[in-house]
């Protein structure tokens, strides 16, 4: 079987080439197989990439939104707050303008720090919240206002007055996210 011939033969062919008496050359490319798996996970990747994109942008966008409307919502009580603290219980008075919600406008007289009073409004203008100063005209306070309600929460007590303000954002595809603070208690202190 193993004769000085075919030791020289199985000496000139590479290792792991032999097979019997055949000898294979080695060739360089890719297989059909491989080509197709490669292929499979090319199609794979382009099919999930746009879906991978949109869910990445759509989570952007709402959590942008998000962030810009708990801004805009706590800024809006923060102030109100402060200025209905500073108000008259007597001179508070709740309506709406022509054509808004009900309970969308506070009006009240509050105590400058000279020692005289001031006249102050806040109120809802379609999807603005606007403030209202001496008098004045309005100006803009905070932008993408869905609904704003002031009410008392006991009739007994005029000095204890409920803010309900919900702000709004458009966010992907025409959709929008709202955020609705939960209903704060004031104390009027004068």
């Amino acid at each position: 079987m193993n004769t000085p011939n075919s030791n020289k033969r199985a000496q000139k062919l590479p290792a792991g080439r032999q097979a019997g008496n055949r000898s294979f050359q080695a060739k360089a490319g890719y297989t059909l197989m491989e080509l197709m798996v490669v292929v499979a996970i090319m199609g794979v990747v382009l099919i999930s990439a746009p879906k991978m994109f949109t869910g990445i942008y759509r989570f952007i966008a709402l959590a942008s939104a998000r962030a810009e409307i708990q801004k805009n919502s706590r800024a809006a009580l923060s102030n109100m707050n402060r200025d209905i603290r500073q108000a008259q219980a007597t001179s508070i008075v709740i309506d709406q303008l022509a054509g808004q919600p009900p309970h969308s406008r506070i009006t009240f007289t509050k105590f400058t720090a000279s020692g005289g009073t001031q006249s102050v409004s806040y109120y809802q203008k379609g999807k603005q919240l606007f403030i209202s100063t001496g008098g004045a005209a309005g100006k803009l306070a905070y932008d993408s206002l869905r609904y704003i309600a002031f009410t008392y929460p006991e009739t007994t007590d005029p000095t204890i007055l409920s803010i309900s303000v919900t702000f709004e954002k458009a966010t992907y595809e025409g959709g929008t996210k709202a955020l609705q603070m939960a209903v704060e208690k004031v104390r009027v202190m004068n």
